[in-house]
Protein backbone atom coordinates (compact mmCIF):
# COMPACT_ATOMS: atom_id res chain seq x y z
CA UNK A 1 0.00 0.00 0.00
CA UNK A 2 1.45 3.38 -1.00
CA UNK A 3 1.65 6.36 1.36
CA UNK A 4 -0.91 8.16 -0.79
CA UNK A 5 -3.60 5.53 -0.32
CA UNK A 6 -4.47 6.22 3.35
CA UNK A 7 -4.80 9.95 2.58
CA UNK A 8 -6.98 9.16 -0.41
CA UNK A 9 -9.23 7.01 1.78
CA UNK A 10 -9.48 9.83 4.32
CA UNK A 11 -10.47 12.24 1.56
CA UNK A 12 -13.15 9.89 0.27
CA UNK A 13 -14.52 9.29 3.77
CA UNK A 14 -14.61 13.05 4.33
CA UNK A 15 -16.51 13.50 1.07
CA UNK A 16 -19.03 10.84 2.12
CA UNK A 17 -19.52 12.70 5.42
CA UNK A 18 -20.13 15.97 3.59
CA UNK A 19 -22.82 14.35 1.44
CA UNK A 20 -24.42 12.49 4.34
CA UNK A 21 -24.48 15.59 6.54
CA UNK A 22 -26.04 17.74 3.80
CA UNK A 23 -23.12 19.99 2.92
CA UNK A 24 -22.82 18.66 -0.63
CA UNK A 25 -25.31 17.12 -3.08
CA UNK A 26 -24.12 13.93 -4.72
CA UNK A 27 -23.69 15.69 -8.07
CA UNK A 28 -21.17 18.11 -6.61
CA UNK A 29 -19.37 15.28 -4.84
CA UNK A 30 -18.88 13.57 -8.20
CA UNK A 31 -17.39 16.78 -9.60
CA UNK A 32 -15.00 16.96 -6.64
CA UNK A 33 -13.81 13.41 -7.31
CA UNK A 34 -13.24 14.21 -10.96
CA UNK A 35 -11.29 17.38 -10.17
CA UNK A 36 -9.26 15.58 -7.46
CA UNK A 37 -7.73 13.40 -10.19
CA UNK A 38 -5.92 16.53 -11.42
CA UNK A 39 -5.31 18.65 -8.28
CA UNK A 40 -5.04 18.10 -4.50
CA UNK A 41 -8.35 17.07 -2.93
CA UNK A 42 -8.88 20.22 -0.82
CA UNK A 43 -8.18 22.39 -3.89
CA UNK A 44 -10.76 20.38 -5.85
CA UNK A 45 -13.28 20.78 -3.04
CA UNK A 46 -12.68 24.52 -2.85
CA UNK A 47 -12.97 24.91 -6.64
CA UNK A 48 -16.32 23.10 -6.81
CA UNK A 49 -17.87 24.69 -3.71
CA UNK A 50 -16.16 28.11 -3.43
CA UNK A 51 -15.27 27.24 0.19
CA UNK A 52 -12.09 28.80 1.52
CA UNK A 53 -9.37 26.76 3.21
CA UNK A 54 -10.56 27.80 6.68
CA UNK A 55 -13.99 26.31 6.08
CA UNK A 56 -12.61 23.13 4.56
CA UNK A 57 -10.26 22.68 7.53
CA UNK A 58 -13.09 23.28 9.99
CA UNK A 59 -15.33 20.71 8.32
CA UNK A 60 -12.50 18.18 8.37
CA UNK A 61 -11.74 18.79 12.05
CA UNK A 62 -15.38 18.55 13.12
CA UNK A 63 -16.26 15.59 10.89
CA UNK A 64 -18.67 17.68 8.83
CA UNK A 65 -20.04 19.36 11.97
CA UNK A 66 -21.12 16.09 13.57
CA UNK A 67 -18.87 17.26 16.42
CA UNK A 68 -19.17 21.04 16.03
CA UNK A 69 -16.97 23.61 17.68
CA UNK A 70 -18.55 27.06 17.80
CA UNK A 71 -16.68 30.19 18.92
CA UNK A 72 -17.89 31.49 22.27
CA UNK A 73 -19.15 28.11 23.47
CA UNK A 74 -17.84 24.98 25.11
CA UNK A 75 -19.70 22.18 23.38
CA UNK A 76 -21.19 19.41 25.55
CA UNK A 77 -22.56 16.87 23.10
CA UNK A 78 -25.66 16.02 21.10
CA UNK A 79 -29.01 16.42 22.85
CA UNK A 80 -31.34 15.42 20.03
CA UNK A 81 -31.92 15.21 16.31
CA UNK A 82 -34.86 16.05 14.11
CA UNK A 83 -35.80 16.22 10.47
CA UNK A 84 -34.58 19.80 10.13
CA UNK A 85 -31.96 20.33 12.83
CA UNK A 86 -29.66 18.90 15.47
CA UNK A 87 -29.55 20.22 19.03
CA UNK A 88 -26.31 20.32 21.02
CA UNK A 89 -25.70 21.19 24.63
CA UNK A 90 -23.20 23.99 25.20
CA UNK A 91 -21.87 26.37 27.81
CA UNK A 92 -21.40 30.06 27.04
CA UNK A 93 -17.83 31.04 27.77
CA UNK A 94 -18.68 34.65 28.70
CA UNK A 95 -20.96 33.77 31.63
CA UNK A 96 -20.82 29.94 31.87
CA UNK A 97 -24.58 29.66 31.26
CA UNK A 98 -25.61 26.27 29.89
CA UNK A 99 -27.68 26.60 26.72
CA UNK A 100 -28.88 24.55 23.76
CA UNK A 101 -27.68 25.24 20.22
CA UNK A 102 -30.10 24.19 17.49
CA UNK A 103 -28.21 23.86 14.20
CA UNK A 104 -30.17 23.83 10.95
CA UNK A 105 -29.17 21.04 8.58
CA UNK A 106 -26.86 22.57 5.95
CA UNK A 107 -28.88 21.38 2.95
CA UNK A 108 -31.88 23.27 4.38
CA UNK A 109 -29.86 26.40 5.08
CA UNK A 110 -29.66 27.05 1.34
CA UNK A 111 -33.42 26.57 0.97
CA UNK A 112 -35.08 29.98 1.30
CA UNK A 113 -38.32 28.58 2.71
CA UNK A 114 -36.64 26.31 5.28
CA UNK A 115 -34.11 28.95 6.31
CA UNK A 116 -36.85 31.56 6.58
CA UNK A 117 -38.94 29.28 8.77
CA UNK A 118 -35.94 28.61 11.03
CA UNK A 119 -35.25 32.33 11.42
CA UNK A 120 -38.94 32.92 12.11
CA UNK A 121 -38.79 30.30 14.87
CA UNK A 122 -35.80 32.11 16.38
CA UNK A 123 -37.68 35.41 16.34
CA UNK A 124 -40.80 33.87 17.87
CA UNK A 125 -38.85 32.17 20.66
CA UNK A 126 -37.06 35.40 21.45
CA UNK A 127 -40.19 37.58 21.41
CA UNK A 128 -42.88 35.29 22.88
CA UNK A 129 -41.86 35.07 26.55
CA UNK A 130 -44.75 32.71 27.27
CA UNK A 131 -44.55 30.46 30.36
CA UNK A 132 -44.28 26.86 29.24
CA UNK A 133 -42.49 27.74 25.98
CA UNK A 134 -38.71 27.47 25.69
CA UNK A 135 -36.91 30.82 25.46
CA UNK A 136 -34.79 31.75 22.47
CA UNK A 137 -31.81 34.08 22.79
CA UNK A 138 -30.43 34.76 19.31
CA UNK A 139 -29.76 33.28 15.89
CA UNK A 140 -26.55 33.61 13.92
CA UNK A 141 -25.04 32.29 10.71
CA UNK A 142 -22.04 30.00 10.97
CA UNK A 143 -20.19 27.86 8.42
CA UNK A 144 -22.94 28.01 5.84
CA UNK A 145 -25.81 27.27 8.17
CA UNK A 146 -27.88 28.92 10.93
CA UNK A 147 -27.56 28.37 14.67
CA UNK A 148 -30.32 29.14 17.18
CA UNK A 149 -29.12 29.70 20.74
CA UNK A 150 -31.88 28.84 23.17
CA UNK A 151 -32.72 27.97 26.73
CA UNK A 152 -31.63 24.50 27.77
CA UNK A 153 -34.63 22.56 29.05
CA UNK A 154 -34.09 19.66 31.46
CA UNK A 155 -35.86 16.34 31.16
CA UNK A 156 -36.86 14.06 28.30
CA UNK A 157 -39.32 14.36 25.46
CA UNK A 158 -42.68 12.64 25.73
CA UNK A 159 -41.86 10.95 22.42
CA UNK A 160 -38.85 9.24 24.02
CA UNK A 161 -40.95 7.99 26.93
CA UNK A 162 -43.70 6.71 24.64
CA UNK A 163 -41.13 4.94 22.46
CA UNK A 164 -39.97 3.07 25.56
CA UNK A 165 -43.52 1.80 26.08
CA UNK A 166 -44.56 4.16 28.85
CA UNK A 167 -48.26 4.90 29.25
CA UNK A 168 -49.53 7.71 31.42
CA UNK A 169 -52.28 7.43 34.05
CA UNK A 170 -55.31 9.52 33.23
CA UNK A 171 -54.69 12.30 35.75
CA UNK A 172 -51.00 12.54 34.83
CA UNK A 173 -51.85 12.79 31.14
CA UNK A 174 -54.45 15.48 31.80
CA UNK A 175 -51.96 17.41 33.97
CA UNK A 176 -49.56 17.37 31.01
CA UNK A 177 -52.25 18.47 28.55
CA UNK A 178 -53.32 21.23 30.95
CA UNK A 179 -49.81 22.70 30.96
CA UNK A 180 -49.58 22.55 27.18
CA UNK A 181 -53.02 24.14 26.81
CA UNK A 182 -51.93 26.97 29.10
CA UNK A 183 -48.87 27.52 26.89
CA UNK A 184 -51.08 27.49 23.77
CA UNK A 185 -53.32 30.03 25.46
CA UNK A 186 -50.32 32.31 26.00
CA UNK A 187 -49.31 31.86 22.36
CA UNK A 188 -52.86 32.62 21.27
CA UNK A 189 -52.76 35.87 23.21
CA UNK A 190 -49.72 36.77 21.10
CA UNK A 191 -51.53 35.75 17.89
CA UNK A 192 -49.46 32.62 17.27
CA UNK A 193 -50.60 29.18 16.05
CA UNK A 194 -48.16 26.29 16.64
CA UNK A 195 -49.14 23.91 13.77
CA UNK A 196 -46.89 21.00 14.80
CA UNK A 197 -47.85 20.00 18.33
CA UNK A 198 -46.70 16.45 19.17
CA UNK A 199 -44.92 14.48 21.93
CA UNK A 200 -41.54 15.06 20.29
CA UNK A 201 -41.93 18.81 20.87
CA UNK A 202 -42.79 18.46 24.56
CA UNK A 203 -40.18 18.04 27.28
CA UNK A 204 -41.08 16.87 30.77
CA UNK A 205 -38.77 17.02 33.78
CA UNK A 206 -38.68 14.81 36.88
CA UNK A 207 -41.13 17.12 38.63
CA UNK A 208 -43.73 16.80 35.87
CA UNK A 209 -43.15 20.29 34.47
CA UNK A 210 -43.76 20.41 30.71
CA UNK A 211 -42.16 22.76 28.20
CA UNK A 212 -42.87 23.30 24.51
CA UNK A 213 -39.47 23.23 22.80
CA UNK A 214 -40.05 23.65 19.07
CA UNK A 215 -41.89 26.34 17.12
CA UNK A 216 -40.57 25.39 13.70
CA UNK A 217 -43.95 25.58 11.96
CA UNK A 218 -45.53 28.20 14.21
CA UNK A 219 -46.66 31.47 12.73
CA UNK A 220 -48.09 34.80 13.67
CA UNK A 221 -51.70 35.51 12.90
CA UNK A 222 -54.56 33.42 14.20
CA UNK A 223 -55.21 32.32 10.65
CA UNK A 224 -51.96 30.88 9.37
CA UNK A 225 -51.91 30.94 5.59
CA UNK A 226 -49.46 28.81 3.64
CA UNK A 227 -51.26 28.38 0.36
CA UNK A 228 -53.73 25.79 -0.81
CA UNK A 229 -52.42 22.25 -0.89
CA UNK A 230 -49.59 22.97 1.55
CA UNK A 231 -49.50 20.64 4.55
CA UNK A 232 -47.30 21.52 7.50
CA UNK A 233 -46.89 19.44 10.64
CA UNK A 234 -46.49 15.79 11.55
CA UNK A 235 -48.94 13.39 9.91
CA UNK A 236 -49.87 11.39 13.01
CA UNK A 237 -51.14 14.48 14.84
CA UNK A 238 -52.53 16.65 12.02
CA UNK A 239 -55.99 18.14 12.26
CA UNK A 240 -58.17 17.13 9.28
CA UNK A 241 -58.23 20.68 7.89
CA UNK A 242 -54.45 20.77 8.18
CA UNK A 243 -54.14 17.38 6.49
CA UNK A 244 -56.28 18.68 3.62
CA UNK A 245 -53.84 21.57 3.15
CA UNK A 246 -56.49 24.20 3.70
CA UNK A 247 -55.31 27.76 3.33
CA UNK A 248 -56.19 29.00 6.81
CA UNK A 249 -55.65 27.39 10.18
CA UNK A 250 -56.49 28.62 13.64
CA UNK A 251 -55.85 27.48 17.19
CA UNK A 252 -58.37 24.65 16.88
CA UNK A 253 -55.83 22.76 14.77
CA UNK A 254 -53.48 22.82 17.76
CA UNK A 255 -56.29 21.59 20.00
CA UNK A 256 -56.82 18.60 17.68
CA UNK A 257 -53.09 17.80 17.79
CA UNK A 258 -53.13 18.07 21.56
CA UNK A 259 -56.10 15.67 21.64
CA UNK A 260 -54.14 13.18 19.53
CA UNK A 261 -51.24 13.58 21.94
CA UNK A 262 -53.54 12.94 24.91
CA UNK A 263 -54.82 9.78 23.19
CA UNK A 264 -51.24 8.59 22.62
CA UNK A 265 -50.21 9.29 26.22
CA UNK A 266 -53.08 7.31 27.70
CA UNK A 267 -53.52 4.49 25.16
CA UNK A 268 -49.86 4.10 24.23
CA UNK A 269 -50.74 4.01 20.53
CA UNK A 270 -51.53 6.57 17.86
CA UNK A 271 -55.22 7.24 17.20
CA UNK A 272 -54.73 6.41 13.50
CA UNK A 273 -52.18 4.24 11.72
CA UNK A 274 -50.86 3.89 8.20
CA UNK A 275 -47.96 2.47 6.24
CA UNK A 276 -46.63 5.92 5.45
CA UNK A 277 -47.41 9.61 5.98
CA UNK A 278 -49.81 9.65 3.03
CA UNK A 279 -51.88 6.85 4.61
CA UNK A 280 -51.80 8.65 7.93
CA UNK A 281 -52.98 11.92 6.40
CA UNK A 282 -55.80 10.09 4.62
CA UNK A 283 -56.87 8.54 7.92
CA UNK A 284 -56.92 11.92 9.67
CA UNK A 285 -59.34 13.19 7.04
CA UNK A 286 -61.55 10.15 6.46
CA UNK A 287 -61.50 7.81 9.46
CA UNK A 288 -63.53 8.22 12.63
CA UNK A 289 -61.94 7.95 16.06
CA UNK A 290 -62.47 4.46 17.46
CA UNK A 291 -64.18 5.01 20.79
CA UNK A 292 -64.03 1.27 21.49
CA UNK A 293 -60.28 1.56 22.09
CA UNK A 294 -60.96 3.99 24.93
CA UNK A 295 -63.85 2.02 26.44
CA UNK A 296 -61.88 -1.21 26.33
CA UNK A 297 -59.16 0.23 28.53
CA UNK A 298 -61.50 1.43 31.24
CA UNK A 299 -60.98 5.10 30.46
CA UNK A 300 -63.28 7.40 32.40
CA UNK A 301 -66.23 8.93 30.57
CA UNK A 302 -64.78 12.39 31.19
CA UNK A 303 -61.46 11.54 29.53
CA UNK A 304 -63.38 9.96 26.66
CA UNK A 305 -65.28 13.24 26.35
CA UNK A 306 -62.07 15.32 26.31
CA UNK A 307 -60.46 13.26 23.57
CA UNK A 308 -63.54 13.12 21.34
CA UNK A 309 -64.21 16.85 21.69
CA UNK A 310 -60.58 17.82 21.08
CA UNK A 311 -60.30 15.47 18.08
CA UNK A 312 -63.65 16.22 16.45
CA UNK A 313 -63.33 16.16 12.65
CA UNK A 314 -65.47 19.28 12.45
CA UNK A 315 -63.46 22.05 14.06
CA UNK A 316 -66.69 23.85 14.99
CA UNK A 317 -67.33 21.02 17.48
CA UNK A 318 -63.90 21.26 19.12
CA UNK A 319 -62.98 23.59 21.94
CA UNK A 320 -62.94 27.03 20.35
CA UNK A 321 -59.95 28.22 22.41
CA UNK A 322 -57.32 26.74 24.74
CA UNK A 323 -58.91 28.80 27.54
CA UNK A 324 -62.07 26.67 27.38
CA UNK A 325 -60.01 23.48 27.48
CA UNK A 326 -57.96 24.75 30.43
CA UNK A 327 -61.11 25.57 32.39
CA UNK A 328 -62.67 22.14 31.79
CA UNK A 329 -59.51 20.21 32.72
CA UNK A 330 -58.93 22.32 35.82
CA UNK A 331 -62.53 21.71 36.94
CA UNK A 332 -62.17 17.96 36.36
CA UNK A 333 -58.82 17.65 38.17
CA UNK A 334 -60.14 19.65 41.13
CA UNK A 335 -62.79 17.01 41.86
Amino acid sequence: MSAAEPAQNQDQNFLVQLVHRGFLPREQAQLVLQAAAEVPFDDALAAVTDWDETRVAYLRDTEAMSKPEIPGFKMEGLLGTGATAEVFGAQRLKDFKRVALKILRPNLAVDKVAAGRFIQEAKLLKDLKVPGVVRGYRAFRFMGTIVLEMERVPGRSLEELLAEGQRFPERDALAIVLQVAEALDGMRACGVVHRDLKPGNLMIDKHGKVRLIDLGFAGEGMEGTHGAGTTLGTAAYLAPEQARGEESLDGRADIYSLGATLYHLVIGELPFSGEDDQDMVRAQVLESLKGSALKGLGISPMLHFFIEKMMAKDREVRYATPTELVEDIQAHLAR
